[in-house]
């Protein structure tokens, strides 16, 4: 309990008390902050950010993850026939919107977690015909949105470019 504390103070000296407090969603997932990396920990009732001690890349703010994205998804698996299709994705703060244009279905999506730089979303298809219930995940690397669906048996892939308009 006590390296506890002090590993608290050590976050709070080291990032400022209001990030000290950060809350996290997922015990072990780590989050780089100000070039440190900090791993999700119980502490207590809730969970907490804690300092590893390690360095990690430069920082890409949660907001880098917001915006609109697009790109070629390319479809695999499931007895289904390979096939490539567009891809838009509009994320926001806790979930977004999804959308097929070509297959003329989408919906929205409810965020399961965020580390800043990857989430993972539970999509809900609210209009058109495809399946329901898939699981998004993205992380951004080199200013582009690497994409994964799955659900199924199936699986998508793509590599979304954030839309500028």
């Amino acid at each position: 309990m006590v390296r506890g504390a002090l590993l608290t103070l050590a976050v709070a000296a080291l990032i400022g008390p209001s990030a000290a407090a950060a809350q996290c969603a997922r015990i072990g997932e780590q989050v780089c902050r100000s070039g440190s990396l900090y791993t999700c920990e119980s502490c207590g009732a809730v969970n907490c950010l804690v300092f590893s001690g390690r360095s990690c890349g430069y920082e890409v703010p949660a907001a880098s993850l917001a915006g609109t994205w697009s790109g070629s998804g390319h479809q695999t698996g499931g007895g289904a026939p390979r096939q490539n299709y567009p891809v838009v994705m509009t994320i926001n703060s806790g979930g977004g919107t999804i959308d097929y244009p070509s297959l003329k279905c989408g919906g929205s999506l409810m965020e399961l977690s965020n580390s800043g730089t990857s989430a993972e979303y539970r999509e809900r298809i609210t209009y058109g015909n495809c399946i329901d219930g898939g699981t998004i995940s993205v992380s951004f690397a080199d200013g582009k949105l690497h994409w994964v669906w799955t659900g199924s048996g199936i699986g998508v892939t793509a590599m979304l470019e954030r839309r500028t308009e």
